[in-house]
């Protein structure tokens, strides 16, 4: 029998990826403030995103969890999330990362709610083409 890690109810892929803006908060216990780095939001579920960026974050289990501040606006309610990083892929000159978000009931409901928004806006745009 085949496990699945993913217990959520679903995960949005969006056509075009969201832009969205990020940084580094906790790197292991240590307090970090980095600037911020630019990415894109490849999907997204209440509880992870898969993110891509061309910085190559120090994911070292030597060091601990990496926390990561992300901020993003899906239709037009702009949102912040904490998030953990927990994969990481390597491509040619981008990388791709898994977080696990740190979400509130009340911060989830609201992400939800954006999602479906888009979801619904976006189906409209590819009905009118």
């Amino acid at each position: 029998m085949m496990r699945f890690k993913r217990q959520e109810p679903f995960r949005y892929q969006f056509g075009q990826p969201l832009p969205c803006t990020f940084r580094i908060t906790h790197i292991g216990e240590r307090e970090v403030e980095t600037d911020k780095g630019a990415a894109e939001i490849h999907d997204i579920s209440p509880r992870g995103i898969r993110l891509e960026t061309n910085l190559n974050l120090p994911i070292d289990s030597a060091k601990g969890e990496l926390e990561v501040e992300l901020q993003f606006t899906i239709v037009d309610q702009p949102i912040n999330v904490r998030g953990i990083v927990i994969w990481k892929k390597t491509y040619v000159n981008k990388f791709q990362y898994g977080l696990s978000l740190e979400i509130s009931k009340q911060e989830e409901i609201q992400l939800i709610g954006e999602i479906k928004r888009h979801a619904a806006m976006y189906a409209r745009k590819k009905e009118s083409k």
